[in-house]
């Protein structure tokens, strides 16, 4: 895939160059010759600090959030890290989460325990399952260890086009506030949203109750796509019922 066809659909301010590209990442330590490095202020370090390393390991084009083009390698700026990360992800990936049909679990508790019982009753069913979430990724019968709850869109996007390769038709993804918060999960289409209640927790990242009750909604707005054409939520839940409302207004 060529640089600019990686590109396609990103909000990039400026461009230049077009090699072609064999791999994407934003982990400087991986890169390999012929890949793209995407350099994206985090949570803790600053990847724009890594685009050094990332040539020296033999990356031919970067996609930074911050710095304008350097000569001598492919270049793109674009507006957001994350949200060109997800974009530049399908892309590369060929659009993997297009080809099945995927269920977000939000919620402080029981998100884990609402995935696994929706996996067994899809696998029930017949269907070929993916699982993402706290306790461990699955893709059909193969399991795998779960860095964390919902992974960057990269991971994510790997994780969808191995499950289309298997023949997966459906995901279930546990989908925590961070990465709500963080659009690691911009631009995926989700077909169901649901929601099982929220409590006390995470309040040093959302600091107060409202941001993290904000953060949850957004499952249901859709990032980069359109919203989800179902929900279920648990109205017994305070903040439940005004997802209820919430949902209700944008589904009309």
């Amino acid at each position: 895939m060529n640089f600019l066809k990686l590109l396609d659909g990103a909000e990039y301010l400026e461009e230049r160059g077009n090699p072609p590209i064999t791999g994407l990442d934003y982990d400087s330590r991986r890169v390999k010759p012929g890949w793209c490095f995407l350099a994206m202020r985090g949570e803790y370090t600053d990847g724009n600090r890594y685009i050094d390393q990332a040539i020296a390991n033999g990356a031919v084009a970067v996609v930074s959030d911050s710095l304008p083009p350097r000569e001598g390698i492919a270049w793109a700026r674009v507006t957001h890290g994350r949200r060109a990360l997800a974009r530049l992800s399908a892309n590369f990936y060929h659009h993997p989460a297009e080809k099945l049909v995927i269920t977000g679990i939000t919620g402080t508790n029981g998100k884990t325990t609402t995935s696994f019982i929706l996996s067994r009753m899809l696998r029930a069913a017949g269907r070929g399952i993916a699982l993402v979430g706290t306790v461990e990724y699955r893709i059909g019968n193969q399991t795998y260890p779960a860095p964390r709850t919902t992974p960057e869109s990269l991971e994510l996007n790997q994780l969808f086009a191995n499950a289309v390769q298997a023949g997966c038709t459906e995901a279930v993804v546990e989908v925590s506030s961070h990465a709500l918060e963080q659009q690691r999960t911009f631009g995926i289409p989700f077909e169901v949203a649901l929601f099982t209640n929220l409590t006390r927790d995470h309040l040093d990242y959302h600091r107060t109750m409202e941001s993290y009750f904000q953060s949850k909604t957004i499952l249901f707005t859709g990032q980069g796509v359109e919203p989800p054409r179902s929900v279920v939520i648990n109205i017994e839940d305070e903040y439940g019922r005004r997802l209820f409302s919430f949902a209700s207004a944008i589904t009309r």
